[in-house]
């Protein structure tokens, strides 16, 4: 039997950084999203992209600042100078998680903005992307080691009951592969109104169970993350009022990334995070597939998600499907997880 300390702890550490996120994004939205329309921080589609996606050109981009900034701040909160010791447990593996979620969401910002400022949907170039992208990592790599106690190359395997693969000195490059696609992944989800933040929010909080469930640290961020993302959702379900942009979906890899690290989980992000590796997987399928038969396609389109749009599904139907499919990839996740206290 599995006994977790629903209260105070259960409060503390969930309900209310989740609560006060939530609330804030409500709440940062409503001036967000005409102030960066103001600024004229508008979304250029691209021209090869789908006809019905065309008319959202002009809708407010960089959105991702209404969750991102609540879930930094509100993450903090639980974060205090005296508490920041080494080990797994400590406020310290907070800091850890807001590293690639800050980090990877400036280099967002900053793709964001180029992308506005030249009125053209391509920002950094993909090098530029891919090394500050690196740089990021290895600084969260740091951390981890020299200041959480923690190392990146020991990963639990779901479904074993707790058995941990040990990848010695390959763990740091394993630990930026991982980043790298992962940021992909949820920075190609980021394509149909609502999806990217709706399957997050599920992924969110399950990584919050698990860092109860297994007495890990960061519960508060996941938590404070799944609650920001539900005020954001407000403003970007269809037809979406502003969009979350690289700003955003950059930063939720990063955040996916901090919190299954922390954890010794990263091998969870498959079965929790299974859409995150479809559309990559998608994408890559299809292109590759493009060059070898010289001009076909596996799918009607790629990402995964317009595939489906092409097939006469609608967004909030895409939506719907991914986001229960998650759920339901979530709880499964949740079984193969081995519980600190049996």
């Amino acid at each position: 039997m599995i006994t977790i300390d629903l209260y105070p702890g259960y409060v503390i550490r969930i309900l209310l950084p989740l609560l006060l996120s939530w609330l804030f994004a409500l709440l940062l939205g409503k001036p967000m999203v005409p102030f960066l329309h103001r600024l004229k921080f508008d979304q250029t589609e691209r021209e090869e992209g789908l006809e019905s996606h065309k008319k959202k050109t002009g809708t407010p981009t960089m959105g991702g600042l209404i969750f991102l900034i609540p879930m930094i701040l509100v993450t903090l909160v639980w974060i205090r100078p005296e508490q920041m010791t080494a080990g797994a447990g400590s406020r310290s593996s907070l800091v850890a998680v807001l590293i690639p979620t800050a980090g990877f969401g400036l280099i967002g910002f900053l793709d964001d903005w180029l992308k506005v400022v030249r009125h053209h949907n391509l920002g950094l170039r993909a090098w530029q992307k891919l090394a500050l992208q690196f740089l990021v990592t290895i600084i969260f790599g740091a951390w981890l080691i020299l200041v959480c106690g923690i190392d990146p190359g020991r990963l639990i395997v779901p479904f074993t009951g707790g058995y941990v693969l040990e990848l010695g000195i390959l763990g740091i490059p394993a630990l930026i592969l991982i980043a790298l696609a992962t940021s992909n992944g949820t920075n190609l989800t980021d394509g149909v109104d609502g999806l990217c933040a709706s399957v997050t929010v599920p992924v969110a909080l399950f990584l919050a169970a698990a860092a109860i469930l297994t007495d890990g640290a960061g519960a508060p961020a996941a938590a404070s993350m799944a609650g920001a993302l539900l005020g954001y959702l407000f403003y970007n379900f269809h037809p979406a009022k502003v969009f979350m942009g690289d700003t955003g979906s950059l930063a939720i890899g990063g955040f996916v990334i901090g919190m299954t690290y922390v954890l010794g989980m990263p091998l969870f992000i498959p079965v929790a995070g299974f859409i995150y590796a479809l559309e990559v997987i998608s994408v890559a399928l299809q292109v590759s597939y493009f060059k070898i038969s010289h001009g076909k396609r596996i799918f009607r389109m790629a990402p995964i998600h317009h595939h489906f749009e092409k097939g006469g599904w609608s967004e909030t139907q895409v939506v719907g499907v991914f986001m229960t499919v998650t759920i339901l990839l979530c709880l499964i996740a949740l079984a193969g997880i081995a519980p600190a206290h049996p």
